[in-house]
């Protein structure tokens, strides 16, 4: 395959210039690196001097005279002048100017770029904004500021650009503005043979350097069109080229280089364009295609990402046969791992409060990467404390931490909303990185760290010379900024293996495999997004680029990678969602309806093989040992929830009852449903424990309604060792708490004024029972009370119970189906232990008092229509507990897993 580069090369070896007088000016470095490794191959082992590639920034920069600056320092520099030259009272902050200033630079670099006479056009735009301003009130403070605003811009663009002048800096446009007015000094003290080779879509400036140097008859210019495009005069892809051909009267047949012969891209080729669901999907759809090609083929082909920030995804997608490999692209800072650490640190910084940090920020931080290499053990210390106490708000350097770190006072002490003090804390604790990484070795960790270390700096630099860093919100955004823009280039044999790529460093290079992803409309082409305060009529009025322009330079990259390529896979998503619109892009739709070519395109749906391993319910086989640890928890009692874990699921019993597993603590900012039933059971206790034994009156419901809520925020006091309850949903919680105990006293009342006589006999009552020698039930009775003489044995639930949860219907099911039938056991549980501890009067009746379905009272358990607890039941519940028991203890039926 004869690529573009293999023509140009063609063409300057077939000239009679010198190659070490001849200048390559490409659109981009990586266009340089493989020109250059093209011609060493066509010389072979010639000796001679090569030719000098540029791109056009290079050539730009070498013109201007002038030094590129950062995204960062332009920002900067433009807040400095904003603050100067502001007038009207207290200017923005350098936060709000955070939203704005961008923008406003990304304008003035197009209006540079494109030679817009300035003046005129300022006082266009303000005159807009004036007739556009939403009030009819110009002596409003908020109106008149902003149409000082707009008339004010030329003025901090004058004073903006002679600033950095002075500094010898500039931003792109303002390099291409000074290029333009250099280029004629430039040219008369530079001798080389310039060949500007693969443009296309050229600013104003760039057309005028252009055409200056192509007044040496020595310029050449080399388009990369094929001629398919340039013979049909409506196809988007030629937009730009045709015009040029057109318009610059210094063009010829000697210095304009079009592709020779035929069409290429009119030639036999395999299209295929592929529909799968999700960005993902695709990723995983090129591993698949990838994992078929030869390694011959894999030198060839290239993967273009129409969406950048798949990058990773595809790097983790990639088959096992990927043994070479080149990524074009940088990876974005923000998307390596580690960049979460800084962010969790200023957000735990943020939220500071005189009483600590905020546990939720200490656990976060703790959990990241650069925490663990820093602080080791201390970090489970810390975490300990904050779970076993409940603690809301900490301050870790208070606790007592026996072994002396460095790293944990600079992390946890405050940086009292200073920008200074938070930047030389961050810097320490990146240098006490490096010294922990270094003797390992870990040169990608490094690498990452170093990246942080350079941010930081330039952001240290900055805030030295200016203070509109001053408060950590500010310094936190200014930094998310910066993490968005920088990136990690990645370093390896540029030539060899898979090429990865995004779509501007695809231009002039060309492979026999392509594969492209999200050909998606509003992806690629990226459609009408306009991050601009120019509005589209002015943008028109002065010929600047609007999407249009945008969607004919997608067009072009797109069908220029098509053109000498053999085989070809163009991937999109066809899954609408979220902000996805699954329609593809009106480029496949054009490959599919051009009625003149001669390749082969086909249209498919296709989803990214993913293997599912089926789901295999666990088993564990008993050994001896686990017999004789069952024993002993058999012995020592088996309590009614020990039981009902085994029925719901057997591998929970073993994991919690025979390993001793705990569930993990966690910490209760807001009370938990589990605390919430523990204070309401508290409470109860106490509010009627002066009264046991005693014939319940109005006058002594009427009392204990009154301590309730003195009660109620007491056990909270007690069970909840957290900030206090009278705010937020704690205090929702709280007085859910009151309501609770205050109905059912009510309830109470209720049933003294219907005639009924109670009587409490106990509360809380603590039962352990043998019902089988080696073989004890255990647990505790939250009440035992009379009515009328009828013995009711109850349990409170502080969830919804409904009636048929008590009514038993099959013995089987009672020792086996959890959903169905576990509250009759635990209930059927505390029954037989008070059968077995005091025996049962002839009238008993055991239930539960659910206080989220009150209105239904005492809800009791119920066999064949009868709710008393007779002798016959327990017995047979008994038998049918032992069976249970019996199963738990055969070694030959393994703990099997059931699906919850």
């Amino acid at each position: 395959m004869t690529t573009f580069i293999d023509e140009i090369i063609e063409d300057l070896l077939n000239s009679n210039i010198p190659l070490s007088q001849t200048v390559i000016v490409l659109p981009s470095k990586r266009a340089g690196s493989f020109f250059i490794k093209n011609i060493k191959k066509k010389l072979k082992d010639e000796v001679c001097f090569l030719p000098k590639t540029l791109s056009i920034e290079e050539l730009v920069e070498d013109v201007s005279g002038l030094i590129p600056a950062s995204q960062t320092q332009l920002q900067v520099e433009l807040y400095h002048i904003y603050q100067q030259q502001y007038n009207q009272g207290e200017p923005e902050s350098f936060l709000n100017f955070l939203g704005w200033g961008q923008t406003l630079l990304g304008d003035f670099n197009e209006i540079d770029r494109h030679l817009i006479a300035t003046k005129p056009f300022f006082d266009y735009l303000s005159a807009i904004k004036e007739l556009n301003h939403w009030s009819t009130d110009k002596s409003s403070t908020l109106v008149s500021n902003y149409l000082i605003f707009w008339k004010s811009i030329a003025d901090y663009y004058e004073n903006y650009k002679t600033h950095l002048e002075k500094l010898g800096l500039g931003y792109q446009g303002m390099l291409y503005r000074k290029a333009v007015e250099n280029i004629d000094d430039y040219l008369k003290n530079d001798e080389q043979h310039y060949h500007f080779c693969g443009f296309n879509a050229l600013n104003t400036a760039e057309q005028e350097i252009i055409k200056r140097f192509l007044t040496r008859p020595s310029t050449k210019v080399f388009w990369d069109i094929d001629p398919y495009f340039l013979e049909d005069q409506h196809h988007v892809a030629s937009t730009f080229i045709r015009t040029y051909l057109k318009s610059w009267p210094q063009l010829n047949p000697d210095n304009s280089i079009l592709v020779k012969g035929k069409s290429r891209y009119n030639s036999e080729k395999n299209i295929v364009a592929t529909g799968i669901s999700q960005n993902i999907g695709q990723i995983k759809y090129v591993g698949q295609l990838l994992a078929d090609f030869s390694q011959n083929d894999l030198e060839n082909t290239a993967v273009i990402l129409g969406d950048e920030a798949l990058l990773l995804p595809l790097l983790n997608s990639l088959p096992n046969n990927i043994k070479a490999l080149n990524v074009t692209m940088g990876l974005p800072l923000q998307q390596v791992a580690q960049a979460a650490f800084f962010e969790n640190w200023f957000q735990l910084q943020l939220n500071f409060k005189e009483n600590g940090f905020y546990y939720k920020d200490v656990l976060a931080l703790l959990d990241q990467q650069y925490a663990i290499i820093l602080l080791g053990d201390i970090r489970l210390t810390i975490k300990k404390e904050i779970t076993q106490k409940n603690l809301i708000y900490i301050d870790p350097l208070k606790l007592n931490i026996t072994s002396e770190s460095t790293a944990l006072q600079l992390i946890f002490s405050s940086w009292k909303d200073n920008s200074k003090q938070a930047l030389a804390a961050i810097l320490k604790i990146i240098q006490l990185l490096k010294e922990e990484l270094f003797p390992q070795k870990n040169w990608l960790q490094l690498e990452f760290l170093h990246a942080f270390l350079e941010l930081f700096n330039q952001l240290k630099n900055l805030n030295d010379t200016y203070t509109y860093l001053g408060d950590i919100k500010t310094l936190k955004q200014f930094y998310k900024e910066l993490l968005s823009k920088e990136t990690l280039d990645f370093r390896g044999d540029p030539y060899s293996g898979l090429q990865i790529m995004g779509v501007l460093e695809s231009r002039v290079l060309d492979f026999k495999n392509i594969i492209i992803t999200s050909l998606n409309e509003g992806t690629f082409p990226s459609g009408k997004s306009q991050n601009s305060f120019i509005p589209f009529d002015l943008k028109i009025e002065y010929k600047l680029p609007t999407y249009r322009e945008k969607d004919a330079i997608y067009a072009y990259h797109f069908f220029r990678l098509l053109q000498r390529s053999l085989h070809i896979n163009l991937l999109y998503n066809n899954e609408a969602g979220g902000l996805n619109s699954g329609e593809k892009s009106r480029f496949l739709l054009q490959l599919a309806t051009d009625p003149e070519v001669n390749y082969s395109y086909k249209e498919q749906t296709a989803s990214a093989g993913v293997t599912l391993k089926p789901k295999t319910l666990k088993k564990i086989e008993k050994t001896p040992e686990i017999i004789a640890s069952i024993k002993k928890h058999v012995e020592a009692g088996l309590s009614p929830s020990a039981l009902t874990t085994y029925i719901r699921n057997p591998i929970d019993f073993y994991y919690k009852y025979v390993l001793g597993i705990k569930e993990l603590d966690e910490v209760e900012d807001i009370i938990a449903h589990n605390t919430l039933g523990t204070v309401v059971h508290e409470t109860l206790e106490k509010l009627y424990e002066p009264n046991l034994n005693t014939v319940l009156t109005p006058a002594i419901l009427t009392k204990m309604e009154a301590g309730i809520e003195q009660e109620v925020r007491k056990q909270f006091a007690i069970w909840y060792n957290a900030i206090n309850i009278d705010t937020g949903k704690n205090l929702i919680i709280f007085n859910v708490a009151k309501q609770f105990v205050r109905n059912f006293l009510i309830l109470e009342q209720n049933e003294i004024g219907s005639g009924n006589q109670i009587i409490i006999k106990a509360l809380e009552a603590k039962y352990s029972v043998t019902i089988r020698e080696g073989v004890t039930l255990r647990g505790t009775v939250d009440r035992i009370d009379t009515v009328n003489n009828v013995l009711r044995v109850l349990d409170y639930k502080t969830g919804r119970v409904e009636k048929g949860h008590l009514v038993l219907k099959e013995w089987d099911d009672l020792i086996s189906d959890y959903n169905k039938q576990s509250k009759a056991f635990q209930v059927l549980c505390y029954a037989l232990m008070l059968y077995k501890s005091e025996g049962l009067p002839q009238s008993t009746e055991a239930g539960i008092i659910s206080f989220k379905n009150l209105k239904e009272g005492f809800l009791k358990l119920n066999k064949d229509r009868s709710s008393l607890i007779t002798q016959d039941l327990i017995e047979t519940f008994q038998e049918y507990l032992l069976q249970l028991v019996d199963e738990i203890l055969d070694i030959d039926i393994p703990f099997t897993e059931k699906e919850v």
